[in-house]
């Protein structure tokens, strides 16, 4: 049985997931130790977290279960990612071409003249803070995250603006998962007393049941900008 939720796994909270994880009552403990990618097409993977563009740029046999219900100004469901750092910038730093909250978000909102691939909104944010690019889209959670316990990590960088809103991150399972099972084992964990102050951590208030279709807005924000990433380093 394999489960990561790598999303917003950032080093200072991943005691938080490690606790949502023990109270689904599943056994094991999370997979930290494979690339998630790779998670995504073995057998026996049982719930894991994606972009939302990953359900339709990935070949990976996964289908959304639920989207995270974030403490963020925005409807339940949804997310959103700040733009930090001179907007008009000639060079955008994106963690992946892939990304929703570091690549199409940026995209639908500035025109960099070119974009640099750094792995991680972390390093997007290093990338700013040494002169190797001008700006870049970091989701709101992180940003939180970030700021709340490495503050050093954004130190004179600023949010100059805010992409749309977007369907949050989706919990996945593998295609064939008793869906409704692995559901209300994450609503069972979420409820649980013991998880508040991992919930607060991961700036996360519940969740509530997604479909693939929930999220071909993700999609078509992509299509609208995926012209624009030629100019990648």
């Amino acid at each position: 049985m394999l489960a990561s939720f790598p999303w917003y796994d950032l080093p200072s909270v991943q005691w938080a997931n490690d606790i949502l994880w023990r109270a689904t009552g599943y056994p094991g403990a999370l997979n930290r130790r494979r690339a998630v990618t790779d998670l995504w097409f073995e057998p026996d993977l049982l719930v894991s977290q994606a972009c939302g563009l990953d359900l339709f740029l990935s070949a990976a046999p996964i289908e959304p279960v639920a989207s995270p219900v974030f403490d963020l100004d925005c409807e339940p469901g949804m997310y959103f990612s700040h733009i930090v750092g001179n907007v008009d910038g000639r060079v955008a730093a994106v963690n992946s071409l892939s990304s929703r909250s570091g690549c199409s978000a940026l995209l639908s909102t500035c025109s960099p003249s070119s974009v640099l691939v750094t792995g991680s909104h972390l390093a997007s944010l290093e990338a700013i803070r040494t002169g190797r690019a001008d700006l870049a889209a970091i989701d709101a959670v992180t940003w939180r995250i970030i700021a709340r316990d490495e503050p050093e990590k954004i130190a004179g960088i600023s949010i100059v603006a805010r992409s749309g809103d977007a369907p949050s991150p989706p919990f996945v399972v593998r295609r064939g998962t008793d869906r409704d099972v692995v559901l209300q084992a994450l609503r069972r964990a979420l409820g649980s007393p013991e998880s508040n102050d991992a919930k607060e951590a991961l700036v996360m208030k519940g969740i509530i049941p997604a479909q693939r279709d929930d999220y071909l807005p993700v999609l078509d924000e992509y299509n609208a900008v995926s012209w624009q990433i030629g100019g990648s380093e």
